[in-house]
């Protein structure tokens, strides 16, 4: 009864967003085109050369560059193993989904076990910093407040990895004894990333979309802000600009909106790490835990 009563809710609201597609056919194709902009002038800069250099550092060994350097000093404080610190290091560059796409593509390889990854995965999840740097000084127009969210949002995954990383990991083989041919790796990165390029392009659409067709219905500015901020960050942020209220309350409600990651971020690293069968479940804990710490923090720090 239970899934009876589920399918038909589905199609219910799916038929009635096909009613508003054409009710509203401009607002939407705007909304399309929003959400591919969006893709390809802030997503796809960042992310595209990262998957390339990624794989080629894979490939000629630059894990041991990291374990003869830095990582020394990550495992001291935080436990860290050479993935987790390789990872953790281009995650702090490159962003979110990028960590995923890492983590996957190292699970694949049996580099590290499903385990391990869904640790690392929930510390390692950084929005693009420059993305948010304009992003915040389009809202408050105060660099102080912008590095302030900005490191309150990298503060949490440094707490994150100190607490939830005190176990030991898997010893594995890390180095590849034969790298492949430099053309061999370029071919197979552009294949591999192709695909999740296109995932992550759907998935932004698709919330954009969602949160076009819910404000439609709302009268509420404040409302229609937490809802885009839930389902989208840059939709949230985007709506946060327009809101006439405190600032103080601006900032604590950016902190959640950035940490927690939004459900499009989540469906992004979902859709990605579940070909892999690395649990989900623990990332969204340790996002929401972030996303309450963060406004914690931002609250009582002025």
């Amino acid at each position: 009864m239970k899934t009876f009563l589920k399918n038909n809710l589905v199609i219910f609201f799916t038929l009635f967003f096909l009613f508003l597609l054409f009710y509203q056919n401009s607002t939407f194709k705007t909304c399309i085109i929003k959400g591919c902009f969006l893709f390809f002038e802030q997503v796809f800069p960042s992310l595209f050369p990262m998957f390339i250099i990624n794989d080629i550092l894979m490939n000629y060994n630059f894990f041991n560059i990291i374990e003869k350097s830095i990582h020394k000093i990550f495992q001291k404080i935080f436990g860290f193993s050479t993935m987790a610190s390789y990872i953790f290091v281009m995650s702090l560059f490159s962003g979110t989904p990028t960590n995923a796409y890492l983590i996957t593509n190292l699970v694949k390889e049996k580099k590290i076990n499903q385990k391990d990854a869904a640790i690392i995965l929930s510390y390692s999840c950084f929005l693009n910093p420059l993305f948010l740097y304009n992003m915040l000084n389009a809202i408050f127009h105060n660099t102080h407040i912008t590095f302030k969210i900005i490191l309150i949002h990298y503060l949490l995954n440094f707490i994150t990895a100190f607490f939830f990383n005190k176990y030991p990991y898997e010893k594995r083989n890390f180095f590849t004894s034969n790298p492949k041919p430099f053309t061999k790796v370029i071919a197979n990165s552009l294949k591999r990333s192709t695909n999740t390029f296109f995932l992550i392009l759907g998935t932004i659409i698709f919330y954009f979309v969602l949160c076009e067709g819910i404000s439609i219905f709302l009268n509420s500015a404040m409302l229609n802000c937490l809802i885009n901020g839930v389902l989208e960050t840059t939709g949230g942020l985007s709506k946060l600009i327009l809101l006439n209220i405190n600032h103080h309350l601006k900032e604590i409600l950016a902190c959640f909106f950035i940490s927690f990651g939004g459900l499009s971020i989540h469906t992004q690293i979902k859709n990605i790490i579940e070909e892999e069968n690395i649990s989900y479940k623990f990332f969204f804990c340790s996002k929401l835990i972030q996303g309450i710490l963060s406004t914690l923090i931002c609250m009582i720090i002025p």
